[in-house]
């Protein structure tokens, strides 16, 4: 059986993403991080994490599914298992936890005005910030990704590996989550789809294939 740490060109930086953003969580007061993005509000900088958060919606599911469906069904079956968990998962714990989004903590605490925001962007609300979603379902995607491509293709994993860490960074840029959030996120994605990676070697057939 593979694992995620079996493609170093994705397990690598993702365990470097994990022990600085520890780091990070620990020293950082609760909330500074993102002031740190302030002066970063600018253009390019906010159309580009505007995009990249894409990567941890469902068009990008819908988009990495459809080009797998052509070159092996059985990985987009895997693609659209791992989109049908996420969802439900992501909000029994944001509903059963309730830490409060960034804008209403930064309200709370009438230091909202302290922080640049990214035009055009609707904030959240409420008490739904951890664990981060989008988060959650890129490190999920890009980590499965990495798990598809095999030995031959392993060096691609960086490329999704940086993918995912992206995403999450884009939530914090974005002003829709919290570090720990993004931690918390990245960490169910990848448990999440090891369990469908698992699960799918063992009950998919490995007949339903096309080779390219």
């Amino acid at each position: 059986m593979k694992y995620i740490w079996e493609n170093n060109w994705f397990f690598i930086p993702t365990a470097m993403f994990f022990g600085f953003c520890g780091v990070l969580a620990i020293l950082v007061p609760y909330g500074q991080e993102l002031l740190f993005f302030n002066d970063l509000r600018f253009e390019p900088f906010n159309t580009i994490f505007r995009l990249l958060t894409y990567g941890g919606e469902a068009v990008a599911y819908l988009i990495v599914g459809v080009v797998l469906l052509f070159w092996r069904p059985r990985f987009a079956l895997m693609i659209a298992l791992m989109g049908i968990l996420a969802l439900p998962v992501m909000y029994m714990m944001k509903d059963a936890i309730g830490v409060d989004r960034p804008i209403t903590f930064l309200e709370k605490k009438s230091v909202a005005q302290q922080v640049v925001l990214v035009p055009s962007i609707h904030l959240n609300r409420g008490q739904t910030s951890f664990p981060s979603g989008h988060t959650m379902a890129a490190f999920a995607l890009c980590s499965l990704l990495s798990l598809m491509l095999g030995r031959k293709r392993a060096q691609w994993g960086l490329l999704f590996a940086f993918l995912a860490i992206l995403v999450g960074v884009s939530r914090i840029f974005l002003v829709q989550h919290f570090l720990v959030d993004v931690l918390a996120g990245a960490v169910l994605g990848l448990l999440l789809s090891g369990l469908v990676w698992i699960t799918s070697a063992k009950y998919l057939p490995s007949n339903f294939n096309r080779k390219l």
